[in-house]
This record gives C-alpha cells, structure tokens and sequence, in this order.
C-alpha cells in the first residue's frame, strides 16, 4: 500500500514530501497571481488540489484509511472557493433564480457533513487501492472550471476487488483536481 502513496506524491514514508507539496501548490499560486493582473482567472487557485484526479483520490484513501476527518474536509471545496470561484459561474447564481448564496452554501455545507460522518463510518480504517476512477455522469464546463459527476472507484480492498462511489463529483480547473463533494446522489 505505501508505494501507491508514494506515487501520489504526496504521502512518503510518516511524512509529507516538502517538494512534492511545492509543485503541487506551484500552478495554483501562479494563476492567482495572473488572476490578480485583471479578468477572470483561466484557473480556479483552489486552497488544494492535485495534478490528477488519481493523485487526489490516493490521498483521499490515505486520509480515509487513517479516519483522518480533518484531512478529508481540506479535500472538497471549500466556502471561500465555492463563494468566489463556482457559485458564480452556476446557472443558480443569476440574480433572476432568485436563489440566496448564503443558503445554498449552508445547505452544501450540511450535507458534505452527513456524508462525510457516514463515509468514515462505513468506511474509515479500510486500506483501498486505486485500481481506475471513472465518472458514470455527466461532465459540466463552467468555464474556468469543469465538474465531473458521480465519481466511480475500481479499487482494491481488503474483500477483494469492487467498485464503489465514496464520493460524488470531482472538479478540475486548469488540469489541477480537487473533490467537489462528499455527496453521493
């Protein structure tokens, strides 16, 4: 199980790898700083993300096995990055929906809550392997970014082989992947 860490980039050994974690937040830092120049970013500078949805689902795994709910919660967007960034490029944003940011941020942030409880207690302590992610929904462009719907994991686990949603959509700016959501529909 460790060399699958270690291939993430992330996990070496008991700690982080410093350089790994410098190119990880390499791309982010500089489309914050073009964004800064004027216009809408091209990249969404999400808080963390990764340069492949695989690297990002084996530090999920990590973070799942260990029952690190801490670790979990920096993995899907968060409010600031859903305020600034995704919320508005939604077709809900528009002022003519109606529809109040606030709440919809309180509502996301509520159900991200219960699904991540639930996922740690079916799953928390279980060792998985990634074998393939795939996505059985829709994608979505929104242009600086795009969501991908309904996460499947192929992995390997302590029963053997199966395929399993643990959780729901993953968004990718800029070829940088981040977990959107802990919901599974």
């Amino acid at each position: 199980m460790h060399g699958s860490h270690a291939r993430a980039g992330l996990v070496t050994g008991p700690g982080f790898s410093f350089r790994r974690l410098i190119v990880e937040l390499a791309l982010p830092m500089a489309a914050l700083a073009v964004s800064a120049c004027g216009g809408p970013p091209k990249v969404v500078p999400f808080d963390l993300s990764f340069s492949s949805k695989d690297s990002a689902i084996e530090v999920f795994l990590t973070a799942l096995a260990a029952r690190d709910g801490a670790a979990l919660k920096t993995m899907v967007v968060g409010e600031a990055e859903f305020k600034k960034h995704i919320w508005p490029s939604l077709p809900a944003s528009a002022p003519e929906v109606g529809m109040p940011l606030d709440y919809v941020w309180k509502d996301t942030a509520q159900k991200n809550a219960g699904y991540l409880a639930r996922l740690l207690d079916e799953h928390g302590g279980r060792h998985y392997q990634l074998v393939a992610a795939s996505f059985a929904g829709d994608t979505s462009d929104y242009g600086a970014f795009l969501v991908h719907r309904e996460t499947t994991l192929d992995l390997r686990g302590p029963g053997g082989a199966a395929t399993l949603r643990l959780f729901g959509s993953m968004v990718e700016s800029g070829g940088r992947w981040k977990i959107y959501s802990f919901v599974v529909n």
